[in-house]
């Protein structure tokens, strides 16, 4: 658990720096980082399926 903290926390601080991400890239990832795997999985396969 201290291990997907720090994992998380470091994605945050990327985020929060002068990187650059695609707006895209960046959404995603805030509306997936703390979803269980399964629930960004079966997002991943709606979006493949969607028009």
């Amino acid at each position: 658990m201290e291990q997907y903290y720090h994992a998380n926390e470091f994605i945050l601080d990327c985020l929060n720096s002068d990187c650059y991400v695609s707006r895209e890239v960046r959404e995603e990832i805030e509306e997936t980082l703390l979803l269980p795997i399964a629930e960004i999985e079966k997002r991943k396969i709606e979006k493949r399926q969607s028009p």
